[in-house]
């Protein structure tokens, strides 16, 4: 799993509970250190061990937890990375029209990464919307489509 979404998970645990939290699931998970950065790789089971143990302590659905997650995530990554990969004339369909050739071709070219983002495949449709197809093998598709709620949001 890239490290923004360690380290976005760990922001949305803290920012919408605490860090006692923080410190609580990573615990019951059985994981061990706090040292996530943005440009490290993780193993997905260590974000899919802390996601599990959140999910079940969260009261809120599978789906709505991945969607709430994925808004909170899009905003943070917006912040961070805007500048960079967002073009000052894009809207919102722009925006996820562009992330698999924009941001995650970028991200896969690292020689230190064994980045593997899911896939995207985006067709615009003529009244002004856009069908997404997303693959991944981490079966995280709500999660895709919270952080596609979160470009609405920020746009």
């Amino acid at each position: 799993m890239h490290g923004v979404v360690m380290t976005g998970l760990r922001a949305f645990v803290i920012q919408e509970q605490s860090r006692a939290k923080w410190d609580q699931v990573k615990e019951t998970a059985g994981i061990d250190g706090d040292n996530y950065t943005r440009m490290e790789d993780y193993p997905d089971e260590e974000f899919l061990g802390i996601y599990k143990v959140l999910l079940d302590d969260s009261g809120a659905s599978d789906a709505e937890l991945q969607q709430q997650f994925g808004q909170f995530l899009f905003g943070e990554m917006a912040d961070m990375y805007g500048r960079i990969y967002f073009d000052d004339e894009w809207g919102a369909l722009d925006m996820v029209d562009n992330v698999e050739e924009t941001i995650h071709q970028s991200l896969k070219l690292r020689d230190d990464s064994g980045f593997t983002p899911p896939e995207l495949e985006t067709e615009r449709l003529d009244e002004g919307g856009i069908v997404v197809l997303y693959g991944s093998d981490r079966h995280l598709c709500e999660f895709g489509k919270g952080l596609i709620q979160g470009v609405g949001n920020y746009y």
